[in-house]
């Protein structure tokens, strides 16, 4: 946040167009190469299956952060409401696994699609691997360096007319994902619906990561809401912590949630507290 393009849209890289190995040119490492398996959910849908073999034919060298099920799942929810939503925004973009799937849907859908993070390495990563799959949807993809309270006062304040669908796969740290969704609080009438990742996720308990705990504390633990994704059994691999960071999954829970904004019922923020005070403070 102390770079000077905090809280602005980023131009695309043009010294990315020709680079084969994008991950080594922006210094960003591959641990655990895993491709989700879209190809499970062949022939469900004749859109999906478009996004399938685009980003199975591309060269790209990335990893996915979500299951197959969850990005069939998010793409369900954004075919399902996509006539009542102007645009899409992708939260934590990592090397592109979600925003490949909204990509797809730009053009058949007639929407717009904003990438957001706070690492503009993986902004433009995800931007460039869009570019190659995706080229004609190009002119209706953004790139905003930033965390979603940032995003939400900039952006979607000043844009009444906007529905958003937001897809939530950033900073999974409590505090972190309790300002996210505070900060939407401030735009509800705009917000049409939310997908949120990582609700099973555990792991050391510096990392904090209680995502579904943060949604509870802002939606209430009755949230009206849909499951997303995979759900492990017990004794499945995932479900111990891993060798790189200690991440594991809770067993017998959904890897996401939906949470549909009509109607919901706030338990945070207080109506009288203010966006500005869920933004980043600058030292």
């Amino acid at each position: 946040m102390h770079e000077e393009t905090w809280g602005t849209f980023l131009e695309p890289d043009p010294a990315l167009a020709d680079v084969d190995d994008l991950h080594e040119a922006l210094h960003i490492p591959i641990y655990s190469g895993h491709h989700a398996p879209l190809k499970t959910f062949a022939g469900r849908s004749t859109i999906f299956d478009r996004i399938t073999a685009r980003i199975e034919s591309s060269q790209v060298a990335y990893e996915d952060q979500c299951s197959a099920h969850h990005y069939f799942d998010v793409f369900c929810r954004v075919e399902r409401t996509h006539l009542e939503l102007t645009r899409l925004v992708d939260v934590g973009v990592f090397m592109g696994g979600s925003s490949a799937i909204l990509a797809g849907c730009v053009e058949p859908m007639g929407l717009e699609l904003d990438l957001v993070d706070v690492n503009h390495a993986y902004l433009q990563f995800t931007r460039e691997r869009l570019r190659r799959l995706f080229p004609n949807a190009m002119a209706r993809v953004r790139m905003f360096h930033g965390d979603l309270p940032t995003y939400v006062s900039i952006v979607l304040t000043a844009e009444p007319q906007t529905r958003a669908f937001v897809h939530h796969d950033g900073a999974h740290d409590f505090n972190q994902v309790v300002k996210d969704l505070s900060a939407l609080y401030f735009v509800r009438d705009r917000v049409h619906g939310l997908a949120i990742q990582g609700t099973h996720l555990r792991g050391s308990i510096e990392h904090n990561n209680f995502v579904d705990a943060a949604v509870y504390a802002v939606f209430g633990v009755g949230v009206d809401c849909e499951p997303l994704g995979a759900n492990f059994p017990v004794g499945d691999p995932v479900t111990n912590p891993n060798r790189w960071n200690g991440n594991y999954f809770l067993a017998g829970r959904h890897e996401g949630m939906y949470v549909p904004f009509a109607g919901l019922d706030w338990k945070y923020p207080h109506p009288s507290m203010e966006l500005e005070a869920f933004l980043p403070v600058k030292a």
